[in-house]
């Protein structure tokens, strides 16, 4: 289902949300120092620009100024070289700090490839997930339940995907539609609202394992994803979903 559900519980701060938010902060810090970059860029060559006006003025000697004139001018070299230092330092200064945090964002998410389990985004082409996981969900014809999972909203037909290695089998209730659980070395998703199925069985990471549809009590296209950790009770899975779906910008 994707409405007469309420916003989710706030996210505890597990391992893979704080890496989440360290990854975010990097990339924050990165465009920080590109904007920096470009504004001082832009200041040194507008005060590039003055003095090197200012020292093609002409001027009419007098005797008495001869001795200031001469120590404007001096001054003004002078300032006009650092300022081209400065602006030659520039870059370098920008790049050795970008390539400290790529080398950090990259450590980063390796960890998370490493341990956030999900190693590609179940639904490649989602448009929305929703972490409405615990909520009470209220639907016309619906028994009233807790939601166990995450919604993804995607286009109809989309690929729905093995986020693991594991084992694909499908089922069919009333309120799931046409089902595909993948069950994988840590545990096993469950996926409702199947349109089609696709392969089952034994199954990599990436293999298409059924197709986004409306079945059972769906009021929209999406993927109900659960996430059974050891087999057991459903926990919330934004977390992974947010590490394996949501590409931070570099």
């Amino acid at each position: 289902m994707l409405v007469g559900i309420a916003a989710g519980p706030a996210a505890a701060i597990t391992p893979v949300r704080r890496a989440l938010m360290e990854r975010h902060a990097t990339v924050e810090q990165a465009r920080a120092i590109r904007r920096v970059q470009a504004q001082l860029e832009v200041a040194l060559r507008q005060r590039i620009a003055v003095m090197e006006d200012l020292a093609t003025i002409p001027t009419v000697p007098r005797p008495r100024a001869n001795d200031h004139r001469s120590a404007i001018v001096d001054a003004n070299a002078m300032l006009l070289a650092f300022a081209h230092a400065q602006l030659r330092s520039l870059h370098p200064w920008a790049h050795a700090r970008l390539r400290a945090l790529r080398a950090h964002y990259a450590d980063v998410q390796g960890w998370l490839d490493r341990e956030a389990i999900f190693r590609v985004c179940p639904v490649p082409g989602y448009v929305t997930i929703y972490d409405n996981f615990g909520d009470i969900v209220r639907l016309p014809h619906v028994p009233v339940h807790v939601h166990q999972g995450n919604d993804i909203e995607a286009p109809a037909g989309s690929p729905i995907i093995a986020p693991f290695d594991g084992y694909a089998s499908t089922s069919r209730s009333t309120l799931g539609g046409i089902e595909v659980r993948v069950s994988g070395a840590d545990g096993y998703v469950y996926n409702a609202h199947v349109a089609q199925l696709g392969q089952l069985g034994s199954v990599s990471a990436g293999d298409t394992v059924g197709y986004v549809g409306v079945t059972g009590d769906a009021t929209g296209p999406h993927d109900h994803l659960e996430w059974h950790p050891g087999g057991g009770p459903a926990q919330d899975p934004n977390e992974l979903l947010v590490a394996a779906c949501v590409d931070a910008p570099r």
